[in-house]
């Protein structure tokens, strides 16, 4: 209770400076927080990519469609093949353009059988794509491979260029707790000394400027969650209305996960930097 009533009132004597580093801290970890929510709804629409996206190898007439269908079945990438017969295929075809239907019937079935398959990662499209190629009686292949590369390759960015941000971020939310914590020091720097003298242990002495870091930290994430959480549950409804066929994250549980590890990680850093300032200040004093 001494630890945190000192940390309190050091807060509030030093307003300036613990308003500047909730100001610096809360921007930090809104953009973390932004990023983070790009790159699970980047993932998000990777997944639902990958339950959608089919690959199509197009049938010579010559040839045996169920023996390459056993074939292709045991593919450790594909996940299921469908073999659409071009009976099938031109059936589906007139169900859709019904204006196709009176030329149908004048010329033989132009399509040929085609086998659809599934993949488990859309990663190995390309390399499924360049096996189907090979095999014999494969006329031509189909796949959305452009889309795929063109989402991993943003992903891969983002990811890439999200790490870089979090180190950058969170180091200026680091220093920035450790100036505000050496400046609590310095206010107190007489009460530290009598402190000293009459016998209080290291322990003592640190424990109000740990809570001090400790709370910096914990009021600036619950600032960065006040703006966070309903400034994107409000753009989600904005372009689910704009974009109803975007996959996006509302799942309560993946949100909740989000902010949690924010959480914990702006607090680590607010308990870290003041425990390097306090203990930059004690050796200094030894």
């Amino acid at each position: 209770m001494y630890a945190l009533i000192q940390a309190l009132r050091a807060i509030l004597h030093n307003w300036s400076a613990s308003a500047s580093t909730i100001t610096t801290t809360t921007l930090s970890l809104t953009i973390l927080a932004g990023v983070s929510l790009i790159s699970l709804n980047l993932n998000s629409a990777l997944v639902a990519l990958q339950s959608e996206l089919e690959v199509a190898a197009y049938l010579t007439s010559r040839v045996d469609s169920a023996l390459l269908l056993e074939q292709v079945t045991q593919w450790p990438e594909v996940s299921r093949v469908n073999l659409v017969s071009k009976e099938v295929a031109l059936q589906e075809m007139l169900e859709d353009l019904p204006s196709l239907k009176q030329g149908a019937a004048l010329v033989d079935n132009p399509l040929p059988d085609t086998l659809e398959l599934r993949l488990l990662d859309p990663t190995q499209t390309l390399l499924v794509s360049q096996r189907l190629r090979q095999l014999p009686g494969v006329d031509a292949v189909e796949d959305g491979s452009e889309a795929v590369e063109i989402f991993l390759a943003i992903n891969s960015a983002l990811q890439v260029g999200g790490s870089v941000l979090v180190v950058i971020l969170l180091s200026g939310a680091f220093f920035a707790i450790i100036n505000s914590i050496r400046a609590a020091i310095t206010a107190r720097q007489d009460e530290i000394e009598v402190m000293r003298l009459v016998g209080a242990t290291r322990r003592f002495i640190r424990a109000p400027f740990l809570v001090e870091g400790f709370l910096l930290s914990l009021f600036s994430v619950v600032a960065t969650l006040g703006l966070m959480v309903p400034g994107y549950l409000l753009m989600v409804e904005l372009l689910a209305a704009r974009f109803p066929f975007v996959p996006l994250v509302r799942d309560t549980t993946q949100l909740g996960q989000v902010a949690g590890l924010l959480t914990i990680l702006a607090l680590l850093v607010g308990l870290v930097g003041s425990t390097v300032a306090v203990s930059q200040y004690l050796r200094e004093q030894t």
